[in-house]
């Protein structure tokens, strides 16, 4: 009969199932605690129902029984090397050697006995499972097996018989005939040789006869185990412990005389003083030797346990108790060794001792950290050697404050000297814990640029003002009749940044400060009206570039003349008025322009100055909105 799939393809599915199983019990085990009963024989017949079904499955049809058989002894084969392996694993993982303390006190025997019954039981009944589990099916046919079972024509026993239609009547062939009748009371169905296929059964009596005799070969072999290993008649030696590792000496059974009586007596109590009572009593008796030499033992017990504490005590207790024992001399010996040492190392002690104060008094009259280094050099575990090492800290921590103190002051003088926003800055990043530190925040704030602040980045710089930035209207409005057509319209100039700008004009006594300097070419003509802090003129635009360029190399900055956007931008000082002040009276405060005493056709007529022919000191006039 044809199949689908071979015999390893169920024995694969098989033993996966197995392992499987085995597994998932070992897990709950694991996890919960609990333990599946019977689960060696379960587990097994589980995965013969698996592969039996597997076989339904593809081959549609229920196994025969040398399928069974055979497929089932491959399985038993496979069950039996995974419990091999799962021992092994057991083994591997210190199972057994954790159950070892809790079974000490059981005959090894025994156990061995015990352990193999066990496993000869698990592994029947194992068998008997697999088995069970691939015949469950034996007696069932699926509807697909049964037709293709039944014969078309009942034959013979002869399979090659040609087919009789004795049963069938060649009439009910016919089309709308009546069905056709059988005679099926002896019909069974045929194997692939042809003959009838008779019903299988389970053994169940041979079972039930192998399940016996194994309970009866088993337990008799336990019974016999206890009988071997756990016998009731087994003789026990028991000693004294203080007579542990002596000579056994063999009592005598009927002593005849009364040297023998005493020493069975001086046997019994196993003392120092019994051996002696029996030499003065039997001086010249029979066991004088061996009580001499057990009395030598004591003696020499007693001699260890001093050897051992190896003290003037320890010895002294073993002249008190043995006056007269083997090792009196060296006992005294020893003594005096031990004393002499003893007086050794007091007067050594004594000795570094007084080195040791001589040489803290020389450290502390010095008081420097080299001098109590020196001393610990000598004496590093000193009495006087924590203080030493404490009094070092404290100097170090004295140089160090000392040496900060010196930098601090240093820097700050360094800083007022210059008295910059960037020498501050330095100081306190150098010293962020200096003693200047809340006057250099305060210079810093001063000269830090801002809006309306004003600063000087050297003794002869211009003093200069920082505008705040922000967007204003530059330029003349259309309707402004006055203004020039370049001026016009007015449009809106944004300032991203803060920028600085001359509080007043250059003097002449800045611009002489670069002239002195080689920044610029020569002192300009004042033109009769005096220099110092008036307004230089004269000087054309590559005088003023030079002049910049020169301020921007002695001081680090960057400085430029101003554009037109800058110029009009500080000279408006914030308004949008058309004169400054807002009236052309109101412009005399901040502008030397041309007055009525000028002459002038464009003088503005509201105003008088004296000096209208010539520049004011510059500072002279009111400050804008700007300053």
């Amino acid at each position: 009969m044809s199949r689908m799939q071979t015999n390893g393809h169920y024995v694969i599915i098989f033993g996966i199932t197995l392992i499987v199983g085995y597994i998932l019990n070992g897990l709950i085990a694991l996890l919960t605690g609990l333990s599946v009963p019977a689960s060696s024989f379960i587990i097994p017949f589980i995965a013969a129902l698996v592969a039996a079904a597997q076989f339904f499955k593809h081959e549609s049809r229920y196994p025969e029984k040398t399928e069974r058989q055979k497929i089932g002894r491959i399985c038993f084969l496979v069950c039996f090397a995974v419990n091999l392996l799962f021992l092994a694993l057991a083994a591997a993982l210190g199972v057994f050697a954790a159950l070892a303390p809790l079974l000490s006190e059981i005959p090894k025997a025994f156990l061995i006995a015990t352990g193999l019954f066990l496993y000869v039981f698990i592994t029947v009944f194992q068998y008997f499972a697999i088995h069970l589990g691939f015949t469950k099916y034996k007696s069932k046919k699926s509807p697909r097996q049964k037709d293709r079972d039944q014969p078309l024509f009942p034959q013979d026993g002869n399979p090659n018989a040609a087919p009789q239609a004795s049963n069938i009547q060649a009439s009910n062939i016919t089309q709308g005939t009546a069905a056709p009748t059988k005679n099926t009371s002896d019909w069974q169905p045929l194997n692939d040789s042809g003959f009838a296929v008779r019903e299988e059964r389970a053994p169940w009596l041979k079972y039930t006869v192998g399940i016996l005799a194994l309970f009866l070969v088993g337990g008799g072999a336990i019974w016999l185990a206890s009988k071997v290993v756990i016998a009731d008649n087994v003789p026990t030696i028991e000693r004294a412990d203080n007579a542990k590792d002596k000579p056994v000496e063999d009592a005598p059974l009927a002593p005849k005389s009364a040297d023998d009586l005493a020493w069975v007596q001086a046997l019994e109590t196993d003392t120092v003083e019994g051996y002696r009572a029996y030499i003065a009593d039997f001086p010249n008796g029979r066991h004088v030797e061996d009580a001499q030499r057990l009395i030598n033992e004591f003696d020499e017990e007693a001699w260890t346990l001093a050897d051992e504490r190896d003290t003037i005590a320890g010895y002294e207790d073993y002249l008190e108790s043995w006056p007269e024992g083997l090792h009196v001399t060296e006992a005294r010996e020893r003594i005096a060794k031990i004393k002499a040492e003893e007086e050794a190392r007091r007067k050594n002690a004594q000795e570094a001792a007084r080195q040791e104060a001589a040489a803290w008094k020389t450290a502390a009259e010095g008081n420097t950290i080299p001098s109590y280094e020196g001393y610990l050099s000598k004496f590093p575990t000193g009495k006087n050697a924590p203080e030493a090492q404490t009094r070092i800290e404290r100097l170090r921590a004295e140089d160090a404050r000392a040496q900060a103190s010196a930098a601090d002051e240093a820097a700050w003088r360094a800083a007022t000297a210059s008295n910059t926003a960037d020498a501050y800055q330095q100081y306190l990043t150098s010293f962020p814990q200096g003693a200047h530190v809340p006057e250099a925040i305060a210079k810093l704030e001063e000269l830090r640029p801002g809006p309306g602040k004003t600063l000087k980045d050297c003794a002869t710089c211009p003093t200069m003002v920082t505008l705040p930035a922000g967007t204003a209207d530059l330029g003349a409005d259309n309707s402004d009749s006055k203004a020039k057509p370049n001026e016009k319209p007015a449009r809106p100039v944004t300032f991203s940044n803060l920028f600085a700008i001359g509080v007043t004009d250059v003097t002449f006594a800045e611009y002489g400060a670069c002239v002195a300097a080689g920044g610029c070419k020569s002192m300009p003509n004042d033109n009769g009206w005096g220099q110092g802090s008036r307004p230089v003129v004269n000087v054309s635009w590559s005088d003023a570039v030079a002049y910049a360029q020169w301020l921007s190399n002695t001081t680090g900055k960057r400085y430029s003349l101003p554009s037109d956007a800058q110029w009009e931008y500080a000279a408006r000082g914030g308004k949008t008025d058309t004169l400054i002040g807002g009236s052309p009276a109101a412009v005399c405060a901040f502008a030397n322009g041309a007055s009525k005493e000028s002459g002038l056709p464009w003088a503005n007529e509201a105003c008088t100055d004296l000096a209208a022919d010539r520049t004011l000191p510059a500072g002279s006039l009111s400050k804008n909105g700007f300053g």
